[in-house]
């Protein structure tokens, strides 16, 4: 079985039991998707706040030789008397900072989505770092094929035999992602890697079973349910060479469905935040409505399922 399958399979059964959960019967159909992708996206979205990134890293009531008095300082004034993070406080500070082309007192999904994406750049160039750093023995700025895939010996390389997971398999996609042929993959090169990728064909039965029912609900999410083909037209639509297979290839159209990266994340993150929050369906958010559901862009924060009492509100 191929390596999307069994990505797919993952995720599928995971969505299947999300799905199939107990839920409110009295909930709207699209509050039930939110809820569902929302729950999907806690652990890759990217941290609305790059606030929440520095404390994570350097909790403020420690000091070591990576962090100032001023950043400690800095990120105590955001803190409750609690030791909690002000989310009403950071709110109004960074509303500015998103409502910005135009400045007319609202923020555009646009906008939402260049802040997040944004975000979601920061996350992904330091793990593309951490996974350089951590293997380029060399300290050229670039991984080799032997440093990229070190278990691999030169006699597997020599080999180069192209079943599934094989030293010839694995150096067909370095050499996939070595977009400059240089026989190296550079910072941006092994970037695109970890952001994206996939392997292996599908027939109609594994699209169907494994690999449609997660493409559907993202499309209904983002679509709210309209225009979303079935399974066969799909099928037949990404099957170019019409040889009742979907190749790598034929499946990059609907890739950020299937196996997201970072910047999908991000941009389905935009959405998720955008249904939960724009109470009035305008397609904008005003502070008010940001400061209503606070919750949904603090969730780590609010993880307890409370808001802020309050007395920590009073701060302000």
């Amino acid at each position: 079985m191929s390596k999307v399958v069994v990505y797919l399979l993952i995720a599928t059964a995971i969505l299947g039991f999300i799905v199939f959960s107990p839920c409110n019967p009295n909930e709207e159909p699209n509050a039930r998707l939110n809820r569902r992708l929302g729950f999907m996206l806690q652990d890759r979205a990217p941290h609305f706040d790059p606030l929440m990134v520095k404390i994570k890293t350097h909790p403020p009531r420690s000091l070591d030789n990576s962090s100032s008095v001023k950043d400690v300082a800095d990120t105590y004034q955001y803190l409750t008397s609690a030791g909690r993070l002000n989310t009403t406080l950071r709110l109004i500070i960074l509303f500015p900072l998103l409502d910005r082309e135009p400045k007319d007192g609202a923020v555009s999904f646009n906008e939402l989505q260049a802040w997040i994406t944004q975000r979601a750049m920061e996350r992904l160039d330091y793990v593309t770092q951490a996974e350089l750093d951590s293997k380029d023995m060399d300290q050229d700025s670039a991984l080799s094929f032997r440093e990229y895939l070190p278990n691999f010996s030169q006699n597997d390389i020599e080999k180069r035999e192209m079943g599934h997971g094989e030293a010839g398999w694995w150096m067909e996609k370095f050499n996939t992602a070595d977009i400059d042929h240089n026989a190296v993959l550079n910072f941006t090169e092994l970037r695109e890697r970890i952001d994206d990728g996939t392997d292996g064909k599908l027939d109609f039965k594994e699209f169907e079973d494994h690999v449609y029912v997660t493409y559907e609900s993202y499309m209904d999410f983002e679509s709210n349910g309209t225009n979303v083909p079935n399974a066969k037209d799909k099928f037949s639509e990404l099957d170019v060479n019409k040889d009742q297979f979907l190749s790598p290839e034929e499946l990059i159209p609907i890739l950020p469905y299937l196996y997201p990266g970072e910047l999908a994340y991000a941009r389905y993150y935009t959405y998720y935040l955008m249904n939960e929050a724009d109470d009035n369906k305008d397609g904008k958010l005003s502070l008010e409505e940001m400061l209503d559901h606070e919750f949904i862009f603090y969730s780590t924060v609010h993880a307890d399922g409370h808001s802020e009492s309050d007395d920590e509100h009073d701060e302000l």
